[in-house]
């Protein structure tokens, strides 16, 4: 084995996790680590959030793991990309993305999705949208991205050489296009403050709800929590809601108000 930087156990699948222990295989990896012939170890993992928790758990001396990220499989029941990826976070460890361009599929979306992309950034690639949306999450270490020719890399190098994050607008746009595909758990507040103004609470709806769709459409805990804070300095907090449900008889979206409150105590007031 010569020197690397990083070292791969991979494919981690249901139930393919115990040939790891039959032949020892982490503590050949972590052998390899001590002799300094690997810096950092990790695995490729092709499961649900619980068998990683547990990994994880069982295993603290891993330093990252692959995984597969997109925003169109973000809210996927068959992929749990959103979950398994605040499971690795939640025990620290970096991140390299596989499938950021779901093997093509976001390079050439649905026509509503290429629509809402175009109208933003008519010059900007669909696959360069698919690349930044997890380039931009917290603890990534790299993004995996499959190219056949070269003016595909030449796309990817444009915007990679000097990286700039989805700003604010873009990744509303993404939680819209994630919409369309039908994988979301975003709130879908329009803030139209309908429900704000006969709240006995003062509880500031949209904006709370704001910022709960950064930590559920782009992963962004932090962010969401500052500007839940920020949101709610000065006036009623999530918590404080009555269930009155005045909001909810006036919402023109028809959306479980009280319901989406107690979804933001749990994650934005710990």
């Amino acid at each position: 084995m010569t020197q690397a930087d990083y070292y791969l156990l991979h494919a981690m699948m249901e139930g393919g996790y115990k040939k790891y222990d039959k032949f020892h295989l982490w503590d050949f990896v972590g052998e390899q680590k001590a002799k300094g012939l690997v810096k950092h170890m990790g695995f490729s993992f092709h499961a649900g959030p619980q068998l990683l928790d547990r990994l994880l758990k069982e295993h603290p001396e891993v330093d990252f793991v692959q995984l597969q990220i997109n925003y169109a499989d973000w809210e996927n029941p068959s992929v749990t990309a959103r979950a398994n990826y605040e499971v690795a976070r939640k025990h620290g460890k970096s991140i390299v993305v596989m499938e950021p361009v779901k093997g093509g599929n976001l390079a050439n979306p649905p026509a509503a999705v290429k629509r809402l992309l175009d109208e933003y950034h008519p010059d900007m690639s669909y696959a360069s949208w698919a690349i930044r949306f997890v380039a931009s999450l917290d603890g990534i270490i790299t993004v995996l991205s499959g190219m056949s020719n070269t003016q595909q890399m030449e796309d990817n190098l444009s915007y990679m050489k000097k990286f700039q994050p989805l700003n604010e607008a873009e990744q509303k746009i993404i939680q819209e296009a994630q919409r369309i595909l039908g994988n979301s758990s975003t709130i879908p507040c329009t803030a139209c403050h309908y429900c704000t103004e006969g709240c006995p609470k003062k509880i500031p709806i949209p904006e709370i709800f704001s910022a709960m769709n950064k930590q559920l459409g782009n992963g962004q805990m932090a962010e969401a929590v500052s500007d839940y804070r920020k949101a709610t300095s000065l006036t009623g907090k999530a918590s404080e809601c009555i269930n009155c449900r005045q909001c909810e008889r006036i919402c023109p979206q028809h959306l479980g108000i009280t319901d989406y409150l107690k979804q933001c105590v749990d994650a934005l007031e710990k």
